[in-house]
C-alpha cells in the first residue's frame, strides 16, 4: 500500500490513545483530527485533536494508533497503524502533530465520520413548503438536526450550505463564492420529540464532489477550533439543546417508540375502567333517609364489577408485559431510554390485582 495515496490533506483520522483513570485503569481515548499536510518519507502532520475543550497534549515519542479510510468515496476500507508522536509544532496559529508510522497499516471493519456539534439554521423546501432544519452536529457524511415536520425515510431535499467560516462582509474575511452550494439531503430516519414538539432527524449526504467534501471537511475543522476559542463548553450547551446525543453517524434510534407510547396510553385507560369498577363494586353505606324512603343500597361487594376491575387489569399485565420486554430489548441495544409508562401501569395494575384477590378472599366471593 502506498500510504502517500491515503493520507491525503483534509482527510479525517482518528487517534487512539492509551489513558489510565484515577483508579489506574488503563482504556482507549479515540480523538478525531484531520491531515494538515501529505505523507512523506514516513511522517505526515495532523491538526492536534481537541479533547475536553482543550487541544490534547500528547507525550513525546508516544505510540498511538492511526485509523483512516480510502480516499475513494464509494470505498468502505478502513486501516489502522501503529505511529509514534514525533513533536509538537504551533504554526500559523495552529497546533500541529507530527506522526511517524511504526508499523504496516492493517485493515478494519468500522466507519466513525469527523462530526462537529455546531448550532446552524437552514431553510429548505419539501412537498412545496418551506422549513428550518437546526442542526445538532454536522458531520463529513451527515446532519443530525431538528425539525417542525416528520420525513419518512428516504426522503430528500437540498440545503444551500455556506462553507466560509465568515460572512463576506466580515473584518479580514477570505470569502469565496466556490465555497457556497447546496448539498443533497436523504433522511435515514425521523423521531418525534414530544417534549418540544419536534423531529430529530438523521440526515446522510450525497452527490457531494470531492471538492466540495473537502470544504466541508475544512470548515468543520475551523468551526471546532473557533468554538474552542470563544467557549470551551459550547459543545455542552448545544448538546443540552437535544434530548438524543446520537450524531448523524450513531445507532439509529428504535422504531418501536411510537408503539411503546400507544401501549402506554391503553393501559392507562384500562386501569381507568378497572379502578372506577373497583369504586362501583365496593359496599355502600345506608343513611337514615334510606330507610325512610326504602331506598337500596348493595351491602356487599358486588362480584360483577370485582371481575371487571380483575380482568381489566389482567390485560393491563399482559400489555405491559409485552411493551417492557421490546423496551428492554432496545435499551439493551441502546436505541432507546426505559418508558415508565408500562412500568408504573404494570405496578399499578398487580396492585389492584392483588387488592381483588384479598377483598375476594376476606368476603368470600367468587369471581369466576
Amino acid at each position: 500500500m502506498e500510504l502517500s495515496n491515503y493520507l491525503l490533506p483534509t482527510h479525517s483520522v482518528e487517534i487512539t490513545v492509551s489513558i489510565r483513570d484515577e483508579m489506574n485503569k488503563a482504556s482507549d481515548l479515540i480523538l478525531k483530527t484531520i491531515i494538515e499536510s501529505e505523507y512523506v518519507e514516513g511522517t505526515f502532520k495532523v491538526f492536534a485533536p481537541v479533547y475536553h475543550g482543550k487541544v490534547y497534549n500528547f507525550l513525546s515519542n508516544e505510540t498511538v494508533m492511526v485509523t483512516f479510510s480510502s480516499p475513494d468515496a464509494t470505498s468502505k476500507e478502513i486501516y489502522t497503524m501503529r505511529c509514534k508522536v514525533l513533536h509538537k509544532t504551533f504554526e500559523n496559529n495552529t497546533s500541529l502533530v507530527t506522526l511517524k508510522t511504526t508499523s504496516p497499516p492493517v485493515k478494519v471493519q468500522r466507519r466513525q465520520a469527523f462530526r462537529v456539534n455546531i448550532y446552524n439554521t437552514y431553510s429548505f423546501r419539501y412537498r412545496n413548503a418551506q422549513y428550518e432544519l437546526i442542526t445538532k452536529d454536522i458531520s463529513s457524511t451527515g446532519i443530525l438536526g431538528l425539525t417542525t415536520v416528520q420525513f419518512k425515510t428516504g426522503d430528500q431535499f437540498e440545503i444551500r450550505f455556506d462553507a466560509n467560516i465568515k460572512p463576506k462582509d466580515a473584518l479580514f474575511a477570505e470569502y469565496s463564492e466556490l465555497k457556497v452550494f447546496n448539498i443533497k439531503c436523504r433522511i435515514l430516519d425521523s423521531m418525534p420529540q414530544t417534549e418540544i414538539r419536534k423531529y430529530l432527524n438523521r440526515i446522510q449526504f450525497f452527490g457531494m464532489s470531492e471538492q466540495e467534501s473537502k470544504y466541508l471537511i475544512q470548515y468543520l475543522y475551523a468551526k471546532q477550533s473557533e468554538m474552542i476559542h470563544i467557549d470551551p463548553n459550547s459543545s455542552q450547551k448545544i448538546q443540552s439543546y437535544f434530548e438524543n446525543s446520537g450524531g448523524a453517524d450513531s445507532i439509529p434510534p428504535s422504531n418501536n417508540i411510537n408503539k411503546i407510547q400507544i401501549l402506554g396510553l391503553v393501559n392507562y385507560f384500562l386501569l381507568f375502567i378497572s379502578i372506577v369498577m373497583l369504586l362501583f363494586a365496593r359496599p355502600k353505606q345506608m343513611y337514615v333517609l334510606d330507610y325512610f324512603f326504602d331506598f337500596y343500597r348493595p351491602q356487599f361487594w358486588d362480584a360483577r364489577y370485582l371481575f371487571g376491575a380483575f380482568v381489566a387489569s389482567l390485560i393491563v399485565m399482559f400489555i405491559s408485559f409485552i411493551g417492557i420486554l421490546i423496551n428492554l430489548r432496545d435499551v439493551a441495544q441502546k436505541k432507546d431510554r426505559l418508558h415508565m409508562s408500562v412500568v408504573t401501569t404494570s405496578v399499578l395494575a398487580t396492585v389492584i390485582v392483588a387488592v381483588i384477590g384479598i377483598i375476594a378472599s376476606v368476603n368470600q366471593l367468587s369471581l369466576f
